[in-house]
């Protein structure tokens, strides 16, 4: 697996099980996903919102800390010789995948609070 691969599963699974054990919501990886197939009710609704929040203010932080990374290499340079560009694109691509992954969690956010307000 390369390095761009790997951040991007690493991403995804983050996204979708990493945060869900240290959640305040207190959805494990295995009751998340029934919880969202589940989901009938307003507070049930609400609590994955928040869950889904938790993951996108992660993924936030993750890209913020790549983005200090890639600043640090641009800083400099001498310190990575031939990597450098191999370390900036990776970089980049992570920031990337940080961001789309903040924003599909956001989006998802959005409408469990929807469903939530059409919930009884």
């Amino acid at each position: 697996m390369n390095m761009r691969t790997h951040g991007v599963a690493l991403a995804m699974v983050m996204a979708l099980f990493g945060t869900g054990c240290a959640s305040r919501t207190e959805l494990k990886p295995q009751s998340w996903a029934i919880a969202v197939q589940t989901a009938e009710t307003r507070e049930a609704h609400e609590r994955l919102a928040a869950h889904y929040d938790e993951i996108a203010q992660t993924m936030d932080a993750d890209a913020a800390e790549e983005r200090a990374m890639l600043q640090q290499y641009e800083a400099n340079p001498h310190k990575y010789g031939k990597r450098l560009t191999d370390m900036k694109s990776q970089a980049g691509a992570m920031i990337r995948d940080f961001e789309r992954a903040a924003e599909e969690s956001r989006r998802m956010a959005a409408y469990h609070r929807q469903m939530g307000k059409e919930s009884p």
